[in-house]
């Protein structure tokens, strides 16, 4: 009995997995002539299609702004991305109806191919990469009450079509890339890893507000003099960034977080505690990898660490207060994804629920002409897996409306205001926001970060969240904030035309 239920489980059960293994020498032979299904944006815009000729598949992507997000699927270089996700049902391989599978099997029917589509709106993901130009960085951008991907964009980014058609020619242009200095083969809004700066203030914030260490109205009483001074944490000196010609006073919670204050910051984190800091950024989902989609065919991200990573993966123990204190305002040894800080946004906007992040609207069958758009017939959808409770809805409310400060306040648009989208053709909106520069090794430029959300009145529902990184790009407010900003505002305006 037992060795007949083990037949039945590689014969039956198991035997699509092994039919679709990459590795297997039947499934190699099988890909090199069979048709691959096409994948189209949000609004049914073709953005990748194959072709068979002479006995090879051939994959064109029509958009090289979705390069770091589709992936590429090559005949030599193997599969990345959503093509790699997703690449038995591409193929025909595999169907999400495992008995429709087995009736296809039986009956010897030929592989029919799956169509994709995105969650992504191709308008703002051409107008994303725009605003970064020529600089190296990242735009992502979230849809805080879903968890669909709205926009995720990498630059520098690359054609894909050259190494994904005929294997015999793919080996120059898959060199020059790895090559070129600029890496355009690092995704950089998934897998780059970069120091946050003062983006990272709005979790601190969130610690605070969520486990009471502090209210929206408390103060630090050394904290003006230490503006100049600097504050001695167990005998290191914590400085503050240059203030320009703003003179240091006894600040709260949303002045603070208007001027970025780090001598703030640094209170604030001590206040909350080492424990209580790593326990909440673990529930911002820090310290572990973050997966975009469903378990079984999830695109993976970097995980993001306060702290150095332990063996386990999961965040090391602070050291110090040293390093308490500096992490609380984005230094010390935290690195971060924009994926991450993206969802960090998302769950202030969504009241500290964080949204499980999803890409694949849904499968369809396979569009014999994908220039006709994709098919009606959808076998399957996709919707966010899920959400967890970061912080409760009162903190994500004062934390929220200090971000609206960040951009709108007084003090906050000297430094953040860039990021309104008022300022970009959206009026009667407000926004949340908040700037980094993210300081680096001697010698080299700071970072520049941006998140933020929109609309951030009270009553009104987010649809935008955004994160930003310019490498090397300076000041947040002077690069990625009005990158932000018009991204939020592009969103804006693309949903009021319909």
């Amino acid at each position: 009995m037992v060795v007949s239920g083990g037949l039945s489980w590689w014969q039956v059960v198991d035997a699509r997995q092994l039919a679709t293994r990459p590795d297997n020498p039947q499934v190699i032979a099988a890909q090199r002539s069979a048709l691959r299904g096409s994948i189209f944006d949000a609004r049914g815009t073709l953005l990748a299609s194959s072709v068979v000729i002479n006995g090879i598949s051939r994959r064109t992507y029509l958009d090289s702004g979705f390069t770091n997000v589709i992936g590429y699927a090559s005949l030599r270089f193997g599969t990345t991305g959503i093509e790699r996700a997703f690449n038995d049902l591409l193929l025909g391989q595999a169907d999400p109806n495992p008995l429709r599978d087995i009736v296809n099997d039986v009956l010897a029917r030929t592989p029919e191919p799956k169509d994709l589509t995105l969650t992504i709106d191709k308008r703002l993901q051409d107008f994303a990469q725009a605003q970064l130009g020529g600089s190296a960085g990242a735009v992502v951008a979230i849809d805080p009450r879903t968890g669909a991907i709205l926009s995720m964009v990498t630059a520098p980014t690359f054609n894909a079509s050259p190494i994904s058609g005929d294997p015999a020619v793919a080996a120059q242009p898959m060199a020059l890339l790895q090559v070129n200095p600029s890496k355009p083969l690092i995704d950089r809004a998934r897998i780059g890893v970069y120091t946050p700066g003062s983006i990272m203030k709005v979790l601190t914030a969130s610690a605070a507000m969520d486990s009471g260490a502090i209210t929206p109205q408390t103060t630090f009483p050394d904290q003006p003099k230490q503006e100049v001074s600097g504050f001695l944490v167990d005998g290191f000196n914590i400085r503050e960034h240059d203030l320009g010609s703003l003179r240091p006073a006894l600040w709260n919670l949303s002045q603070a977080i208007q001027v970025s204050s780090n001598i703030y910051f640094a209170h604030v984190g001590l206040a909350v505690g080492a424990e209580t800091m790593l326990d909440t950024a673990r529930r911002f989902g820090f310290c572990a990898p973050i997966t975009i989609g469903p378990a079984d065919r999830a695109l993976s991200a970097r995980a993001s660490y306060l702290t150095a990573p332990a063996a386990n993966g999961d965040c090391s123990p602070f050291t110090d207060r040293v390093e308490l204190a500096s992490a609380a305002f984005g230094q010390a040894r935290v690195n971060v994804t924009p994926l991450q800080m993206a969802l960090l946004a998302s769950t202030i906007a969504n009241d500290g629920l964080m949204p499980e992040p999803f890409i694949v609207r849904d499968v369809r069958a396979h569009q014999g002409d994908p220039r006709k758009g994709p098919s009606p017939t959808i076998i399957e959808r996709f919707s966010s897996p899920g959400e967890q409770r970061a912080v409760g809805p009162q903190a994500a409310g004062e934390v929220r409306s200090a971000m609206v400060d960040a951009v709108q306040g007084p003090l906050g648009r000297l430094y953040a205001g860039a990021g309104s989208v008022t300022l970009y053709g959206v009026s009667g909106v407000s926004t949340a926001g908040k700037t980094g520069t993210a300081q680096r090794g001697a010698g080299q430029a700071p970072h520049s970060w941006f998140i933020g959300f929109a609309p951030a009145q009270n009553g009104a529902t987010p649809a935008i969240a955004v994160a930003v990184i310019v490498e090397g790009g300076g000041a947040g407010s002077g690069r990625a904030a009005p990158i932000g900003g018009r991204v939020m505002a592009e969103w804006l305006k693309l949903l009021a035309a319909g």
